[in-house]
């Protein structure tokens, strides 16, 4: 598709859907008469829209136009604003504004880090009298990334020298006040990326012309350098260590490259920028991080580049990349179906995690059944068939690892195992034509590589470098007495003796059958071993049973680099030697991996399950049908206290919660009132202080639910649940009407009005219509003409490429929005009188709509179209459209929103007004997606058919992904090819192969869980079963145990009657609200509920002496409390 067509269609979408809301929103029934999401088609619309100020969009354009990189235009940017050439104010609103703005264009208008990381800048003064600026950071600065967040304070520096401020002079308390938080910080809130050394800390305090100052986000205390003069709180000040520690430290070279081009004067930086050596890439060493952080049920597949772990091959297929992985379909169920599409795991390179997926082209796990039998598990079905018989798993299969995941995490390649696509590289490169048979003959096969000169095929080369040389002397002697059956001239078998080789077979991953007191080898495997060896003649297809097998080679004294000191060849170039052709390292590079989070797709709904943003002012009862069923039987009045807005009625005097009145229907203006003396009044201040938009008045629930009922048909729903209080600036409520049509179809509603549904994010660059459920009439009407190859579309089983707005949704989300199409139509003709607008008739229909992503650190929303339906737990999308909403796939999960949702029922109003408040909400809108304005690691990846021969040479010799020339979107994004679709290397057969549903989801139970887990770990070859019980037991078990002691002692009481909770409990012995009843809120249950498993794997696994006396002491411990004793009153007498 045309990209002009393509945003042709993504406009008139939108465009239909902000005509009915702003249709709706002109009815007066929000807070709002007008759509409060702000459409932004590019990164200056939305720094305009999200930071402001108004006009800066035209500026930033005009300087986009001139060739400035986004840099030049923040730094320019601060300029014009902190001089008053495009923004008016008091020198503190200037620089405030100049610095959130230029943020704003570093982070591109999608991040909350320039409203919600910096919560205010202050002129202040030092000790002499001189002024300086302070920017008080706050948590959510951590979303800008430590470029951006250190560059922060290099904009403030630029902003204060063109206001005409002094610099920060750092006194000796307060640098040592810094040092001290920062490590407060790090030990005992969160662990930061990077900690620098204290002596660097107190360089960039003494140095930086800013002061780095933050709001108080944690309860604790600095314990030393308390009430120092400057510093306005003993509390942690929890962006003081993101911005010092993870920006500035960490930045350090690339800021002082910054600030020497400014000439701002940072010399100070070179006193702590750390000169990297360049690593010695020759071996790349096992790395056991991942391994860290283990949870109960959520097994360990590999450890530490061991063998029989995940083979690492490169590749790029439809659904990998952004650090998603694939691996076969099979190893899906062979590993129990703890692994899902879309399942996270934590994996030991490249990167630090991943979400999986399938690729059928991959080489598939290797088992061991319980006969004794090796076999590959080839498909599904197969699998299926042999897991009640699985004894071991000697191979998980390939992880095809895309070149741009290498790129981003600036990983040196390392060597892949050698591959098919390898191979024809090799053959590409002399020019030769591949006969078919070469992949059906172990001999034809030989012969080509003979004739030729190039390695053997991959299919007949077995895994030579996981064995060492010594074995191939057994080897050859048992082979020796071997025998070949044939088929007349096709070998059917190849049969030798059990005994030792059986172990050397497996490593090899060489199939074969026990039968008997012998071993039983497929012809053409057979026959590969032998002429591997050099034990056959293809001349009288027959064995060499000779004792010379190859001039100047002896198996029996050759020796492994592996295993040796000294030694000059490896196994493959014994093999090779034996063989007389090259035999290349099939096992390449393993790759150790463990489960971390399940996969997701699912509705999002806050505590309690609110269907409406309206109070019920109940700590215990959220129900507004129960608390109108109370209030009814109530003698008296029937009204109940809520603390709402106030808004009076011009036509009939009446108080509304809402700005249009529930009686007359006539619009109404906002009162305010005195904090102090209750006095309503118009004005922001009375008697000395604030006025607030509302008060806590008597409300006749009752008479409004029925009012909301008659509206809507009178339906009342079995239940409508309601929030305990609202936290908005003013405390308008939601219309009634929608919560009870919400209730109708089982919706719950987010804190910003909208209903959201979570997935897992899957990037997904090519689709088949079939598999989605689209059909060849709705593709193309959709705007589908055309294959991947550029042919027309004819068949719903042609691959096309995905637009870049294109997602595809769960059939849970299909279900869900379905219901939320069905809420919307109900709500525009029976709230606002409007005509409705989906008119579905099954969740399929579903497909066609227009949705917003949104991912929870940012407030800019991305418009999408829903085009398919997927079996999986996830959100398949474009790489571009993940990365617009700033997220990759390493287990990240975002949320779609329906655009009429987002449209009418969003509203800034309804946000709290705490910190944070903004963030994963749809303040801008971004509609046309430009790739150069998305997060750059899509910039990594690769547009490739195939990877060069030259690539996978510099990949053995361990080069870094910036010295090997492979084309990535960084290289077109000047050219329309940025639109025209993702190459890929490995084709997928269907993105449904293999597991649907991670079994930590289907399993209820911890003790269900663990036994899988448990039975799980112990047949795989590649994981240390007994460490991996032992770190179980320390990272999570152990730590559980003493949190939930500790937790005890310190816990607080709460009423069984009101859910009221008490720090300490009353005199009165009762709640002091209610009357009811105090009870714990931690049990012993709660606090010992590992300790038993715990003891079992310690006996099961022989764990060490030490662990079992800790899980001992803590047993005492908890006897200690809860165990009753017999308590007798002995007297003098007892005694004598």
């Amino acid at each position: 598709m045309n990209i002009d067509d393509y945003n042709d269609l993504l406009k008139d979408g939108l465009n239909k859907a902000f005509s009915v809301a702003s249709a709706a929103r002109m009815k007066n029934l929000d807070p709002k008469s007008d759509v409060e999401v702000k459409i932004a088609k590019d990164v200056a619309a939305r720094v305009e829209g999200v930071v402001g100020p108004q006009g800066v969009a035209e500026v930033i354009r005009k300087m986009e136009q001139g060739g400035k990189s986004r840099e030049e235009i923040a730094f320019d940017i601060t300029k014009e604003i902190a001089s008053g050439k495009i923004f008016q104010g008091t020198l503190e609103q200037r620089i405030e504004q100049a610095v959130r703005t230029s943020v704003g264009i570093l982070t591109e208008g999608v991040l909350v880090a320039p409203t919600e990381g910096i919560a205010k800048i202050k002129v202040k003064k030092n000790p002499d009298g001189s002024d300086f600026v302070a920017v008080y950071y706050a948590g959510p600065i951590r979303s800008a990334g430590g470029t951006a967040a250190a560059l922060s304070v290099v904009i403030a520096d630029i902003a204060r020298r063109v206001a005409g401020v002094g610099d920060y002079r750092a006194t000796d308390s307060q640098v040592e006040r810094y040092v001290e938080e920062i490590n407060i910080y790090e030990a005992r809130v969160a662990h930061l990326q990077y900690k620098p050394p204290e002596e660097d800390t107190r360089i960039i305090v003494m140095g930086c012309p800013v002061c780095v100052d933050g709001e108080p986000t944690e309860e604790m205390e600095v314990s030393v350098h308390r009430g120092i003069s400057g510093v306005e709180t003993d509390r942690i000040r929890g962006g003081i260590p993101l911005v010092i520690c993870e920006g500035i430290a960490q930045k350090a070279a690339k800021l002082f490259k910054y600030t020497k081009k400014l000439g701002l004067g940072w010399d100070w930086l070179e006193r702590i920028i750390k000169i990297k050596r360049k690593a010695d890439t020759s071996e790349i060493k096992p790395d056991d991080a991942f391994l860290e952080g283990f949870v109960a049920g959520r097994p360990v597949f590999a450890y530490p580049s061991t063998k029989g772990g995940f083979r690492l091959r490169y590749g790029r297929s439809r659904t990998n990349g952004l650090m998603a992985k694939n691996i076969h379909p099979a190893t899906m169920r062979v590993l129990d179906n703890f692994l899902a599409h879309g399942t996270h795991m934590k994996i030991e390179r490249p990167g630090k995690g991943c979400v999986v997926s399938t690729c059928g082209q991959l080489e598939p796990p290797v088992v061991k059944l319980s006969d004794g039998s090796v076999v590959r598990v080839e498909s599904i079905e197969s699998a299926e068939k042999l897991s009640s018989q699985i004894s071991e798993i000697l191979f998980l299969g390939d992880m095809l690892v895309a070149f741009g995941d290498f790129a981003k995490s600036n990983h040196p390649l390392i060597p892949p195992g050698y591959c098919e696509e390898w191979w024809l590289q090799e053959v590409a490169a002399k020019g030769i034509v591949v006969p078919k048979d070469i992949y059906e003959s172990a001999a034809a096969s030989f012969d080509f590589s003979k004739k030729w000169g190039v390695p053997l095929n991959p299919k007949f080369t077995f895994m030579w470098d996981c064995i060492p040389v010594a074995d191939i002397s057994i080897l050859v002697q048992s082979l020796r007495t071997a025998k070949i059956s044939w088929d007349e001239d096709t070998p059917k078998q190849l049969t030798l003796l059990n005994g030792d080789v059986k172990r050397i077979l497996e490593s090899l991953l060489i199939e074969h059958r026990v039968v008997g007191e012998t071993l039983s080898i497929c012809g053409e495997d057979g026959i590969s071993l032998l002429l591997s060896l050099g034990m056959f003649d293809m001349r009288d297809k027959s064995i060499i049973h000779s004792q010379a097998i190859s001039p100047g080679i002896d198996p029996v004294n050759s020796t492994n680099p592996a295993n040796s000191t000294g030694s000059t060849s490896s196994t493959n170039d014994v093999v090779s030697s034996l063989s007389g052709i090259k035999i290349r390292p099939k096992a390449g590079t393993w790759i150790g991996a463990r489960m971390g989070r399940p996969e997701k797709a699912k509705e999002r709904f806050m505590d309690g399950h609110p269907n409406i943003l309206f109070p019920t002012g109940s700590d215990k009862n959220r129900s507004l049908p129960k608390l109108c069923k109370v209030l009814s039987t109530r003698e008296g009045s029937k009204s109940t206290n809520l603390e709402l807005a106030r808004y009076k009625c011009g036509n009939c005097g009446t108080t509304s919660p809402w700005p249009s009145c529930y009686n007359c229907n006539s619009i109404c203006s906002i009162e305010r009132v005195c904090q102090k003396c209750s006095a309503i009044t118009t004005s922001d201040t009375h008697c000395d202080v604030k006025t607030v938009s509302f008060d806590k008045r008597p409300f006749d629930l009752i008479s409004a639910m029925d009012s909301a009922k008659k509206k809507i048909g009178n339906f009342m729903p079995d239940d409508l649940k309601g929030v305990k209080g609202l936290s908005n600036p003013t405390r308008v409520p939601e219309m009634l009407e929608k919560g009870l049509l919400r209730a109708k179809y089982d919706l719950y509603i987010f804190r910003d009005g909208t209903i959201r549904f979570d997935s897992t994010d899957v990037p997904l660059t090519h689709f088949i219509p079939a598999e989605i459920g689209l059909s060849m009439e709705k593709a193309k009407g959709l705007g589908y003409i055309k294959d991947y190859k550029g042919e027309q579309l004819v068949s719903e089983s042609q691959l096309v490429p995905l637009m870049q707005q294109d997602v595809l949704v769960s059939e849970d989300g299909a279900e869900y929005f379905f219901r939320v199409s069905k809420f919307i139509d109900e709500m525009l003709v029976n709230l606002y009188g409007l005509p409705s607008f989906y008119n579905l008739s099954k969740s399929s229909d579903i497909i066609g709509t227009f949705a917003v992503g949104l991912s929870p650190h940012t407030s800019a929303g991305v418009l999408c179209r829903i085009i398919g339906i997927t079996k999986a737990n996830v959100g398949y999308a474009h790489p571009y459209f993940h990365t617009a909403k700033r997220r990759n796939a390493d287990g990240d999960e975002d949320s779609l929103m329906l655009l009429t949702d987002a449209l009418i029922n969003f509203s800034r109003a309804y946000l709290a007004e705490t910190r944070g408040g903004t963030m994963d909400t749809p303040l801008v809108l971004t509609t046309f997606l430009e790739p150069k304005e998305v997060d750059d690691e899509v910039h990594n990846m690769e547009l490739v058919w195939f990877y060069p021969l030259e690539f996978y040479e510099a990949a053995t010799k361990y080069a870094s992904p910036g010295d090997v020339k492979i084309k990535t979107v960084k290289d077109v994004l000047e050219s329309p090819e940025k639109f025209e679709g993702f190459p890929i290397t490995h084709y997928c057969e269907s993105i449904h192969d293999g597991n649907l549903r991670t079994a930590y989801v289907t399993l209820k139970s911890i003790p269900e869980k663990l036994d899988l887990q448990f039975n799980l770990q112990k047949k795989i070859r590649a994981v240390n079963v007994r460490d991996a019980a032992e770190r179980l037991i320390l990272s999570h078990f152990i730590p559980d145990l003493y949190g939930n002691l500790r937790s005890y002692s310190r816990q607080s009481f709460r009423c069984s009657n009101c859910n009221t909770i008490y720090r300490r409990v009353p005199l009165v012995g009762k709640c002091t609200k209610c009357g009811g009843n105090l009870i714990l809120t931690i049990n012993k249950g709660g606090i010992e509920k590992y300790l038993k498993v715990s003891k079992k794997i310690i006996d099961e696994f022989d764990l060490p002496v030490y662990l079992k006396q800790r899980l001992e002491l803590v047993e005492k411990e908890i006897k200690s409390i809860f165990e009753d004793e017999k308590i007798k009153q002995l007297g003098l007498s007892d005694f004598v």
